[in-house]
């Protein structure tokens, strides 16, 4: 009898202890959450590289998915503070240019005159010329303004030159002088506008870049751990920078970030040298550099394939604007063609690359409070034919330009990084040193004289 009360009591003593352990865990893994999503939250509103260093080490432990899925929530209360600040400043622009404008006109903030997106947005198509759709690749052979046939009083001189700054776009924009001629060429390479795209969003801006493809070079880049390439992939270099003879050539115009990471949608890439890092997938938004420097964006397998002139290729996602036409889908939250990363509804930094309908001219976009969709409209106002998205998140997107070092003689770099925004990441010596995800960098084309 004693033994059996002994035994009970033995029973009943170790219920509440692991009662207790049980108790003790569930508190651990509450707080271990509660710290996860602290830290997603609302350290990327202080410090966007601690929040980026945050994220990509939970990835690692509780998956993309689910890092994703706290980084949507960050993004909501990042977009409530974000209306609430517009509201108090007065309506004060949340984006400002870094660098005055090349003709030295004082421009600390975007212009407010520019075109807001219409009250209702839909997809719709961008207003373009009547006759044959010309290439999309921009061959430098091929660019420029031809007087029509059958009139011979006419001369290529009598007509207006178009260029970055005065070439029409579908919203009008007034573009601004950001890169000037250089070398013999009397025309601007790169001029710079904004629009605001998202009319629920009057805070949201996004910065355009328009670039004269007939004056430079495009060059990509993989970065020195981004993107992982495919099992099998032979070794191959991967310093992650602009190299250093480019650097020195006195030819560096600017450089902008690429896509998203392998883990986020394993997007293709191919670099020159013909090796490719990841393979392309069919039907997705590819940007193609091509051995006589042209440059085409379109959908791999449609508009773009392997060529025995195909240099260079980076893909991520579907196209945002195709054919003139935003993506009807550019809201779905398919996770296996728009990425394993946050909803295309959140609202963070993004960006973005297009095409002119002639190939003359890229579009390069980023801002912030921006969805897939109001980017999407951001680039089409930009004049892009066709569209994709690069790298979100506001410590990945970047795009800087190159001026020589104040002092060549003291300073380890030949030029110097600047922002195109202020609100944008990067040191001086941003794509000039080691950086680990991949980019695209400008080079001026040589001219004669």
């Amino acid at each position: 009898m004693s033994n059996t009360v002994q035994l009970t009591e033995k029973q009943s003593t170790k219920k509440p202890r692991r009662r207790r352990g049980w108790v003790r865990a569930l508190k651990i893994t509450l707080v271990i959450f509660v710290l996860m999503f602290v830290g997603l939250v609302g350290i990327p509103i202080v410090s966007p590289s601690a929040g980026a260093a945050i994220a990509d080490g939970l990835r690692s432990i509780i998956g993309p998915e689910a890092v994703a899925a706290i980084e949507s929530v960050s993004f909501q209360i990042q977009d409530v503070f974000n209306q609430a600040r517009y509201q108090v400043s007065g309506g004060q622009a949340q984006v400002t240019w870094a660098d005055p404008v090349a003709d030295g006109s004082s421009n600390a903030a975007p212009p407010t005159s520019n075109k807001t997106a219409p009250a209702r947005p839909s997809p719709s198509t961008v207003p373009q010329t009547t006759g044959n759709q010309p290439s999309l690749s921009a061959s430098p052979q091929t660019r420029g303004n031809q007087p029509p046939p059958g009139n011979d009083s006419m001369t290529a001189q009598s007509l207006p030159v178009l260029n970055v700054l005065n070439a029409p776009s579908p919203a009008n924009l007034d573009w601004q002088l950001f890169v000037g001629p250089t070398g013999a060429s009397n025309q601007p390479i790169m001029a710079r506008a904004s629009v605001k795209p998202d009319p629920t969003r009057p805070y949201a801006m996004a910065a355009l870049v328009r670039i004269d493809l007939a004056q430079v070079r495009l060059n990509v880049v993989p970065g020195t751990m981004e993107p992982v390439a495919v099992k099998g992939v032979p070794a191959f270099p991967r310093p992650g920078m602009i190299p250093a003879a480019d650097q020195a050539s006195g030819n560096l115009l600017a450089a902008f970030n690429g896509g998203f990471k392998s883990v986020h949608g394993s997007y293709g890439m191919m670099i020159p040298g013909g090796v490719t890092i990841l393979p392309p997938q069919d039907n997705l938004a590819t940007l193609a550099l091509y051995q006589d420097g042209s440059v085409r964006i379109g959908a791999w397998g449609r508009d773009i394939t392997t060529t025995a002139d195909l240099l260079a290729y980076r893909q991520n996602c579907p196209l945002l604007v195709d054919a003139g036409q935003i993506n009807p889908h550019v809201n779905d939250e398919n996770r296996k063609e728009w990425g394993y990363t946050i909803k295309n509804l959140d609202t963070t930094w993004r960006s973005g690359v297009g095409i002119s309908q002639d190939g003359r001219f890229l579009i390069y976009a980023a801002g912030g409070s921006l969805t897939t969709e109001s980017l999407a409209r951001a680039l089409q106002q930009g004049g892009a034919y066709y569209a994709m998205q690069l790298d979100i998140n506001g410590f990945y997107t970047r795009f800087v330009t190159y001026q020589p070092s104040a002092n060549p003689k003291a300073d380890v770099l030949p030029v110097t990084a600047r922002k195109l925004l202020n609100e944008m990441q990067g040191a001086t010596n941003q794509f000039l040193a080691p950086y680990d995800r991949d980019f695209f960098y400008l080079m001026a084309r040589p001219t004669a004289g």
